[in-house]
């Protein structure tokens, strides 16, 4: 585990976000004109790296890439705590919450695993094989869930019959020759990835290009997807987070980029990037009602404890 954790270390050197966490328990609003710092306590799994926020519950969940320990924290309590345990050859990478289960990435593991966040419980899981990156998820309004694959070019689709049955055989989606997977210098290719239109497109950014492209999901298309580059300016990503009519991107600034993309999704302008001076290394971004979320990855120094940095959304729609 320690091999493979320095080989990331390694490459996620140039990859680096701003954050901002949310914050709102018991009916009360948390002002969000701050930026706030949680602590992961212990930090004794690893380096940080996913994140995800439960509306129903106004928690938020953060994995750990050792063990794949995952992480409580309330939003207004500076402290996170361990929630559900970590085990050898586990990893918690991408996290999305989506009907009151946590859905997990499990990197070089190969795996993705679903719990019940009621009861801790794992309700299902699901294994690619050997010789990949799991990075990060996306769970569709119609319950199917897209994996993004660092090192093969493949997306992975999990369907919400298989969740619902405990398991199953991912299908494998190639995103060749239109994505060309790269290995020098640095070898992270997908990573972020977002969902529109109900899951009928999917956008993924490549981290050591600095690329985004749209993927049409399509059953009469070769492979059953047409993949297209959304031409914006080089924003080498980890994370990507969707909201309202903004792409938000964690880039290697570190920063939160702010994408505008047209209405077709071929193109995209920059017009905004936040930075604070709590960030290290961040990994990606989860909204939470006037908060961004984002975790402090700090793959470079590891230095403990880890923290999420909550950085406020400036806006006043707490939908």
């Amino acid at each position: 585990m320690k091999q493979r954790i320095n080989k990331k270390q390694a490459s996620r050197i140039c990859l680096m976000l701003l954050a901002i966490t949310a914050l709102s328990t018991g009916g009360q609003a948390v002002a969000a004109d701050v930026t706030k710092v949680f602590t992961l306590d212990p930090s004794t799994h690893g380096n940080p790296e996913g994140v995800a926020f439960d509306p129903s519950s106004r928690a938020f969940f953060v994995g750990a890439t050792a063990d794949g320990t995952i992480y409580r924290g309330t939003l207004d309590n500076p402290t996170v705590t361990e929630f559900i345990p970590g085990a050898p050859g586990k990893e918690a990478v991408g996290m999305k919450v989506a009907l009151g289960k946590l859905y997990v990435a499990g990197g070089f593991s190969g795996a993705v695993w679903v719990y019940d966040i009621a009861t801790k419980q794992t309700v299902a899981s699901f294994q690619t094989g050997g010789g990949g990156m799991l990075n990060d998820l996306v769970v569709t309004k119609t319950g199917d869930v897209f994996v993004t694959d660092s090192f093969r070019p493949t997306l992975w689709r999990i369907t919400a019959a298989q969740i619902a049955a405990g398991g199953g055989t991912p299908e494998g989606i190639p995103v060749g020759p239109e994505i060309q997977y790269v290995t020098d210098p640095f070898p992270f290719n997908l990573n972020g990835i977002v969902a529109l239109k109900g899951g009928a497109q999917i956008i993924v950014g490549q981290s050591n290009t600095g690329r985004l492209f749209r993927i049409d999901l399509d059953n009469n298309a070769a492979n059953g997807r047409e993949i297209h580059e959304i031409a914006v300016e080089p924003l080498f990503s980890d994370g990507l987070l969707l909201d309202k009519d903004q792409l938000i991107v964690v880039t290697f600034d570190p920063a939160l980029t702010f994408v505008k993309l047209d209405d077709k999704l071929e193109r995209g302008e920059v017009v905004e990037r936040r930075t604070d001076p709590t960030l290290r290394e961040p990994s990606t971004v989860a909204r939470a009602r006037n908060f961004y979320l984002v975790v402090n990855a700090d793959f470079g120094t590891s230095t403990t404890p880890f923290t999420v940095t909550g950085l406020p959304r400036n806006d006043d729609d707490d939908d």
